[in-house]
């Protein structure tokens, strides 16, 4: 439910920022912020990074600061790091505007401030967030802010509020956001405002109010185009049918709706939000097999958006490497044609002067190139050299891992063999023979060895695997540390009777164990055990 929760006010902050004021008069921004709008990230981030180069050429240090904050935008819904990189970067570059244009610095600095918040948000960072947004409320509030930034920090406010389960907090912040919202006829701002009201007057129970607020919200999200906000208003409605009229079949259709509008964008919180809605549907209707399934959907989907939010920021460096070059073509070009102009001139005016202009162009070229090959030259000796440490580097890493390996198998040996020795001395104990205590002394004189626990094999099985441990408590934080310790020894490739002799347990003792271990990894039965732990 907290996590749900978290996405709520994520999804909610996000629709704000994207609403911000339209950009300046830069014809550049304003496309990027008409393809923001749409949810276009990608062609978004484009135009905003050809702004901010030319911007830097140009050295116009607004059109620079206010670029680099919808870079910011652009970037956190894929990449809170790239995000909040941009977003600082554009607070340095209004410090700087604070004594040309100081009214523009404090607007600009105060949006900086809010996507800060935002970006906090997400990374749960909660009381920074209610920090960053209440100082933009105590500056702006009672001031003409045209920019909408004060509608911003108040529906933050209220977001954050509602985390702490503060209903009327949340709910006194949301109205006073969206007055400021409808003071300014922003409508990228309202449809996120109505849904929150909405959801408030729905868990009043106020029937035709909440279904009220979802419709106008649904209206201004077909109106500005705005897919993340169309998605909000179908669930929203959605899951008023099925509230006040129990009709599963509308609520399903407008789940299926917002399914479909989310699944293209690239922020994932959309799709697992219209998944989530669905689950508690068919949990209503007790058809198990389906929540079993789309909750299957819901873990493919966070699992894929670490390596998507990769993709993303990949992209994002191929778009400003591709603006970078076609930049420094036509500034090339542009040189060329100004020395073709002054080449022709000097044919005009300096004709007799030609030949030794080309006499002295022949050497200049002649000594370029020589100049080149030695370079070159140079180049392929850097080249073989760092292939030949990259090698060295990769022999050395492989030889760590298989001492490591090695340093593995040997604690594991020794745990069986303290086992077994312990077994032996129980076999002697039992037979109650009177040289039982000299056979007991003489075989921990042959077997002492040192206490090799769980804490080193952890360690060396944790160098080998790297956050091996880390990675299953993130996905199941059910799992106990005799879980883990199982998955260790699936992961070494032991057998039940391996295992148990190292656990000091009966084989059937870690059958059990295991099968216990399939349901808190929730792994159907076709699933296999060790193939899984093999895998992570």
């Amino acid at each position: 439910m907290n996590f749900i929760r978290s996405v709520l006010v994520s999804i909610i902050l996000f629709l704000s920022l994207s609403g911000n004021a339209s950009p300046s008069q830069n014809p550049l921004m304003q496309k990027g912020w008409a393809a923001l709008v749409k949810d276009n990230e990608n062609e978004a981030f484009q135009y905003f990074w050809q702004a901010h180069e030319k911007a830097k050429a140009a050295k116009n240090t607004a059109d620079n600061a206010e670029s680099l904050l919808y870079l910011g935008i652009c970037s956190y819904g894929s990449s809170l790091e790239k995000g909040l990189q941009f977003v600082t970067q554009s607070l340095n570059e209004y410090k700087l505007l604070e004594k040309t244009n100081p009214e523009k610095a404090l607007i600009g600095r105060y949006k900086c401030l809010q996507l800060i918040s935002t970006i906090y948000v997400r990374q749960k960072k909660y009381d920074e967030a209610m920090r960053l947004s209440s100082e933009v409320v105590a500056e702006l509030k009672g001031k003409n802010d045209t920019s909408g930034t004060l509608g911003l920090a108040y529906n933050s406010l209220g977001s954050l509020h509602e985390l702490k389960n503060e209903k009327s907090e949340a709910e006194s912040y949301y109205t006073l956001a969206l007055k400021e919202f409808e003071k300014g006829n922003n409508i990228a701002y309202l449809p996120s405002s109505y849904c929150r009201l909405g959801e408030i007057a729905s868990a009043k129970n106020q029937k035709e109010i909440s279904l009220d607020y979802f419709k106008k919200s649904l209206n201004l999200a077909i109106t500005s185009e705005n897919k993340q906000a169309l998605v909000n208003a179908y669930v929203a409605i959605g899951k008023w049918y099925l509230k006040f009229d129990n009709n599963f079949l509308q609520a399903e259709s407008l789940f299926n709706k917002a399914r479909v509008i989310s699944i293209p964008l690239s922020d994932k919180t959309f799709e697992i939000k219209t998944i989530e809605a669905l689950i508690e549907l068919k949990r209503k209707e007790e058809n198990f097999k389906e929540v079993s399934q789309l909750q299957n959907e819901v873990i493919a989907i966070k699992d894929s958006f670490y390596s998507f939010e990769r993709e993303q920021i990949v992209k994002s460096l191929e778009v400003q490497f591709d603006v970078s070059e076609k930049n420094r073509k036509l500034r090339l070009i542009s040189a060329e044609k100004e020395v073709s102009k002054l080449t022709n001139y000097l044919l005009i005016t300096l004709l007799g002067l030609l030949i030794v202009v080309f006499t002295i162009l022949y050497f200049f070229l002649k000594r370029i190139n020589k100049r080149d090959k030695q370079l070159l030259k140079t180049k392929e000796e850097l080249v073989n050299l760092m292939e030949e440490q990259k090698q060295l580097k990769e022999q050395q890493f492989q030889n760590d891992i298989e001492y490591k390996e090695s340093q593995l198998s040997a604690v594991t040996i020794q745990m069986l063999e303290k086992n077994e020795l312990l077994d032996e001395i129980k076999t002697i104990l039992n037979r109650k023979e009177p040289t039982s205590e000299k056979e007991i002394k003489k075989l921990v004189s042959k077997y002492t060895i040192q206490d090799n626990n769980w804490k080193d094999f952890d360690n060396y099985f944790e160098s080998v695997n790297k956050n091996f441990y880390t990675r299953l408590k993130q996905k199941y934080p059910e799992i106990s540390s005799n879980d883990l310790k199982i998955c260790a020894l699936i992961k070494l490739n032991l057998s039940i009777k391996e295992m148990a002799s190292i656990l000091n347990i009966s084989p059937d003792s870690v059958k059990t164990a295991r099968h216990r271990l399939r349901k808190k990894l929730q792994l159907n039965t076709e699933e296999n055990l060790t193939d899984f732990i093999l895998s992570v």
